[in-house]
């Protein structure tokens, strides 16, 4: 009998050569020990790790930061969205991509033009460049709202609550959600506990992306 196995492609950039780095990834794959994406430079890997909890805890180098960023999502949503995107939480460019194999490569192509647009307005031609000129990013100046950052901030909500993650001043867990203009509201309908999600910042509401859990406050 064969079994067909859940797979999803991941991919990222690596800082040190620019070039998009992808493979596919099935369930099996990741019932083992520590899974390793490197670059063929051999300058820089990703590497996805299982959590206590049952996540998937990924880790990246940034192209900006020159350091890692490390994040932790649901296996439902490794394996079933169609396009997740993890950026920077300080610069706000995407650095892992998830998701069906042609969304992927079609989104990493996307950041590869943004990358050499970007490049090209500071005027430098190579990564090295980049890293020498670039230690800090202004909020005010570089964010773009995106406004698909809802729907992201939506599906981490529902992956949280759907995983246990969620957690308030009572025991019922009766767990439900508020739309505003510029946030999202969190709130148990037992004890009234809270938590308000910004969507109106993109770094903000990107930073939501690293909780592996939230914990809800009586306001």
């Amino acid at each position: 009998m064969i079994l067909n196995s859940r797979e999803t492609c991941i991919a990222y950039r690596c800082p040190y050569c620019g070039s998009g780095t992808k493979s596919m990834v099935g369930v099996f794959t990741l019932s083992g020990a520590m899974k390793k994406l490197k670059c063929s430079c051999g300058a820089s890997e990703l590497t996805i790790n299982h959590t206590s909890d049952g996540k998937l805890r990924i880790t990246v180098p940034c192209l900006f930061c020159n350091s890692e960023h490390t994040f932790a999502i649901s296996s439902k949503l490794f394996f079933e969205k169609e396009l997740f995107v993890y950026p920077c939480p300080y610069s706000a460019f995407d650095l892992v991509f998830i998701g069906n194999e042609t969304a992927v490569s079609e989104a990493l192509d996307k950041s590869e033009k943004e990358l050499l647009d970007l490049l090209h307005q500071m005027g430098l031609d190579d990564l090295d460049k980049l890293h020498g000129e670039v230690d800090s990013f202004d909020d005010d100046e570089n964010e773009q709202y995106d406004p698909s950052i809802y729907d992201t901030v939506m599906f981490v909500i529902r992956d949280l609550i759907e995983g246990g993650d969620v957690s308030c001043c009572c025991d019922d867990g009766d767990y439900d959600v508020a739309v505003s203009d510029d946030h999202v509201k969190v709130f148990c309908r037992s004890c009234g506990a809270a938590k308000d999600i910004p969507t109106d910042s993109e770094l903000a509401a990107r930073a939501f992306l690293e909780t592996t859990h939230l914990k809800l406050e009586r306001l």
